[in-house]
């Protein structure tokens, strides 16, 4: 695991896009956990809840390949939240399910960090996620309490475990992710697809239009071709394309 992030790039050389995710929650919700579930597949009971640190991980998302960076905060007195509000592409707000303290803290991070995000003009994905699933006969925080908070905040919803399976813990990582691309998608500018039948005759389409477009004609007719012309005429199409194709730059996106 690295705690910098580094310069990497596809077979292709074009560089990997990178998305920073930060956990919050309260000391002892199993942030750490969930971390080092997602970056090693492996889960570790006892870490120290006080070491803050960034990981990275390569990984596929939706076959897209990717830099994840991953942020598990820990917050003190004295320490400040601009850290990681600054630097954080989403976040995950973590509880645990068998501990109410941690449901009420979580909403706290929730409110701070979406006000950030409103007086920001930011439009970051925010999950609430409740772990620790794994304890169920312990659990103190019901399911549908934590859906109510997730939709009065606008936010995902996941209730996750670090202690099985690590599918649990990559629904929720790609999940944010796939948001995130999902909103960089909507901001891409399309781009127009020319078709060209001659000079006088030109047609702009543009991607996702629902069939509105300019055609531009010449502005007297040409005079009727005599029969041997048409003949030549006739000949000629034969052997010539009628449309030529340009699409520059034309991107398709899923």
């Amino acid at each position: 695991m690295s705690s910098k992030k580094n310069s990497h790039k596809t077979a292709q050389g074009s560089a990997l896009p990178e998305y920073n995710i930060a956990l919050l929650g309260e000391l002892g919700v199993g942030k750490s956990a969930l971390t080092v579930k997602y970056i090693t597949r492996r889960f570790i009971m006892e870490y120290d809840p006080d070491i803050e640190d960034t990981y990275t991980k390569q990984d596929v998302i939706d076959t897209q390949e990717s830099l994840v960076h991953v942020m598990d905060t820990s917050d003190k007195v004295d320490s400040e939240a601009d850290r990681y509000l600054r630097w954080a592409d989403a976040f995950l707000i973590i509880y645990s399910i068998t501990n109410s303290r941690s449901f009420a803290k979580a909403k706290e991070y929730l409110e701070n960090v979406t006000s950030y995000l409103k007086c920001n003009n930011k439009d970051t994905p925010v999950a609430l996620v409740g772990n620790k699933v794994d304890l169920e006969r312990y659990r103190k925080v019901g399911k549908e309490e934590g859906n109510s908070v997730a939709a009065e905040y606008d936010c995902s919803f996941y209730e996750t475990t670090a202690a099985e399976d690590y599918e649990y813990v990559e629904e929720v990582f790609h999940g944010v992710i796939q948001e995130l691309q999902r909103e960089k998608d909507r901001t891409l500018p399309l781009q127009p697809l020319y078709i060209s039948e001659d000079k006088t005759n030109s047609l702009l389409l543009t991607p996702g239009s629902t069939g509105h477009f300019s055609l531009l004609r010449s502005r007297s007719p040409k005079p009727p071709l005599s029969p041997e012309k048409k003949e030549d005429k006739v000949t000629q199409r034969k052997t010539t394309p009628s449309f030529r194709l340009f699409n520059k730059s034309f991107k398709i996106f899923n």
